[in-house]
This record gives C-alpha cells, structure tokens and sequence, in this order.
C-alpha cells in the first residue's frame, strides 16, 4: 500500500511540495528565533551599559574602598543571580587577557562576552548558568566586571526552539496528511475516467467522462473526451450507416450485372446483342465507379487531406465560369438559368473541392426542376459572410427532411426514380465544413434555395 501510494504522481508531488513548504517554514521560524535572541542579547547588553555607567560615574568621585562597598551594597540589592558587578585589580586576574571580549567602545576599554559563571569567576561560584558580562578597563589597573545570569534567557529560548521544531514538525505532518488526501481524492477521480475508458474500449461507446459540476482542470478535461467522444461514436455510426446503405445500394446493380453476364451465357450467340450488352454493363461499372470516387472524395475531404493544395480562390470568377457551363446543361433541360456574382469575392480554399460542391448543388438543381422551370447562382457577401447560393423553382425538400439528406446514400422518395448514389449533399457539406462555412436548406416557394454560407475576415 505504502509503495503504490509512493509510486502515484500526486503523491510525490504533495511531498515535494511539503518539503519545500517545510523548509521555507523553517526558515521563517529559524529567522524568527535568531531575531528574537539577537532582540535579547541586546536587551541585556542595554542593561549591562545602563549599570556599568552608572558605576563608572560613581567610580570617578569616590575612593576604591568606597567604590567597593557600593558595590557589595548594589549586589545585594540587585541578587546575585540576575545583575552584579565585581572591581577586580589586574595583578589578581587579567580577564582582558584571559576571556575573547567583543568590543563595545574602544575609547573606554569596554567588551561583552558571554561565558559560564564558573569560569567567570574561577573558584569563587559554582553555578556552571551562562552569564552575560561586560568589561570595562579603569584607572590604576583595575577593572569593572558587571555580569547578568542568563538562565530564565536560555530557558527562554529553549523553549522558543523547541516550539520552532515542533512547529516544523507539525507543519510537515500536516503537509503529508493533506497530500495523502489529495491523492486519494484525485485518485478516485483518475479511477473513474480509468472505468469510464474500459468500458469504451469494451465496446459502449455511449459512455461518457464523469463531470463533477466543481469546473475544475478535471471537469474541463472530462468536457473535451466528451466532445471527442461524441464525435467518434458519431462517426462509428455514421460508418455503420454507410456500410449499411453501401450493401443496400450496390447490391442492386451487381446482381443486375450478374444477371445480365448469366443470361448471355446461356443465349446463343446469334440472339445475343453483344454490343449493347457490353455498352449496358459498362455504364453500370461506370456508376459504380462513380459512388466509389464519391465516398473517396467525401473521405478525403473529412480528413483534411487537400489542405496542402489551398490558395486565394476568387468566387467571383468561379461561379462565372460554373454559370456558363451550366446555362448550356440547364438549355437542354429546356430550363433558363441566370447568375449574379459581386466583384472581388476571394477566399483561401481548395478551388477544385469548392467547385465541386457548387456543381453538386447546380446539378441537384437541374435533375429535380421541372421543364420550363428556372435556376439562379448568386454570390453575394454582407457583414463579412460570403454566400454562394443555388435556388430553383422544383421539387424542393419537406423542412423535416432536410437535415437528413445531407447523410450518405439518403435518397428522398421523390427522388428514388432519377439518377444518382444520394452522396452529393454530403460531399457538399464536407466540403463547407473543410472550409468553416455551413450549407442552409431553405424553402423558395416553390423550390429549394441551397446556399453556403462562408465566413471571412476581408
């Protein structure tokens, strides 16, 4: 247990943070306490400078002798273990020379130190308690020794230190407790996208990534493997549908192809018309062929695959040139078609694949308007939208039908007699999708108005 909770990312993570957050505490308190007992030090060496000046004045009126009995008289007031002050001749003790005094004012021969009573004062005090002394060089050889226990001081900062460690220690502590928590919480969040995955790849496609509601770094995560999620159980279908209606439609013309070799086979040559079998079974290859380049067109528009052939198309001169074309198709059809198309209409795009699905709607246009009927192209922009549109006065689509042409091998029943493989809307709609433009089926009373709308920062 110990080694898997070791082994997870949040975990070390927690207990990196923990160290780090650990050592800047310790730092914060260590500075603390290295204030505070500088804050004390020089608290005490006030205290020292008050008493030795005082001295020092009394010292420059009276006699040694006096001097002296002042004071034994101040000690006993003062106490023995908290300020005392010693007049000691240099034949009997040099402690300038015996003990490392830090200087204080060179002018006076003054110094601080801070050193065990005992060896403060050898032989004359048994107590081993730091003290805190200062030294002042006098007159005549002798020297003034004030001193000050540092006992309750220590005390004091012991029990700082140990308060700073156990602070520290706490803090570390804590630290691992909430890392521990943070792991098990993150990991019971990780094991569920863990369950949710297997039982994608298991085949349940309609399962999607737990979200919270809390908007956090994980829901967001959750929210695009939804999307993505969504896409790929759309695309699986859509493939299923395909497939499906794949087998449906070419099923048809591969038995009549069947059929039609069977019976040649078995008829005697001469009653056979080999010509117009041959001319027969070759426009049946040639619409086959046909629905296959379809779907390999539609496939490679869906992947992106022509981006590399991109460059400044002008529509304007496009829709020209597919107007001329198919004012002479729309003639034969005994239709009239008329264009419309604003100068300077340019768009970075494939020109071939938005050719293709301009011809795809003009051609849909043609096979589904009646004799005498009519077909106008126009390519307008407004607002920084260009729109292409085909618009005739023919069948048209019920509005509850029109989101469903656009799926592959989707044939209306309206439409089940002319020909065709129901793939060209949804070339159509690839091809707008590739360039981030939309394909807007609305009602032309009477006909279709086909139009895509493409947006452009010119």
């Amino acid at each position: 247990m110990t080694r898997k909770l070791l082994n997870t990312s949040v975990f070390r993570l927690s207990l990196i943070y923990a160290l780090l957050f650990s050592t800047v505490a310790a730092g914060a308190l260590g500075f603390i306490y290295w204030m505070a007992k500088g804050q004390m030090e020089q608290q005490t060496d006030a205290r020292l400078q008050l008493e030795t000046d005082a001295l020092l004045n009394m010292y420059s009126e009276l006699p040694v002798d006096r001097f002296t009995t002042i004071i034994s008289m101040r000690n006993s007031e003062n106490g023995s273990r908290y300020l005392f002050a010693r007049l000691i001749h240099r034949s009997q003790h040099d402690f300038a020379h015996d003990i490392p005094f830090k200087p204080v004012n060179n002018n006076l021969g003054q110094g601080v130190a801070t050193l065990p009573l005992n060896e403060i004062l050898k032989g004359k005090n048994k107590h081993a308690e730091p003290a805190r002394l200062m030294l002042t060089i006098l007159s005549g050889d002798y020297q003034l020794l004030v001193i000050t226990d540092l006992k309750e001081q220590h005390i004091l900062m012991d029990r700082l230190l140990q308060t700073v460690l156990v602070a520290i220690g706490v803090i570390f502590t804590l630290a691992l407790i909430g890392g521990v928590i943070m792991n098990r919480h993150v990991q019971r969040r990780i094991n569920a996208v863990g369950h949710t995955a297997n039982d994608i790849i298991s085949g349940d496609l309609s399962r999607r990534m737990p979200v919270t509601g809390r908007d956090d770094e994980f829901d967001s995560l959750s929210h695009v493997l939804n999307t993505m999620l969504t896409r790929i159980e759309q695309l699986m279908q859509s493939m299923r549908d395909v497939t499906d209606n794949l087998a449906h439609d070419l099923r048809n013309p591969l038995n009549r192809l069947r059929n039609r070799l069977e019976a040649s086979q078995y008829h005697p040559s001469a009653t056979t018309d080999y010509p117009a079998l041959i001319q027969d079974t070759i426009q049946e290859v040639d619409e086959l062929i046909k629905t296959f380049n379809a779907l390999l067109s539609i496939a490679q528009v869906e992947s992106s695959a022509q981006r590399q052939d991109w460059a400044e198309v002008d529509l304007s001169a496009l829709t020209e040139e597919l107007a001329e074309l198919y004012t002479v198709v729309a003639e034969e059809d005994n239709l009239s078609l008329t264009h419309y198309a604003e100068a300077n209409l340019h768009l970075h795009g494939n020109r071939q694949l938005l050719a293709q699905a301009i011809t795809n709607l003009l051609d849909n246009a043609v096979k589904y308007t009646p004799a005498g009927g009519e077909i106008r192209l126009e390519a307008r922009r407004q607002n920084g939208v260009i729109t292409i549109t085909v618009s005739d006065n023919g069948l048209g689509i019920p509005a509850e039908q029109r989101e469903q042409v656009f799926k592959r091998f989707k044939r209306l029943d309206n439409a089940r007699s002319t020909p065709g493989n129901g793939l060209g809307l949804s070339l159509v709609k690839a091809v707008a999708e590739l360039h981030g433009a939309t394909v807007q089926l609305q009602d032309n009373h009477p006909g279709l108005r086909a139009s895509l709308v493409i947006a452009t920062s010119r």
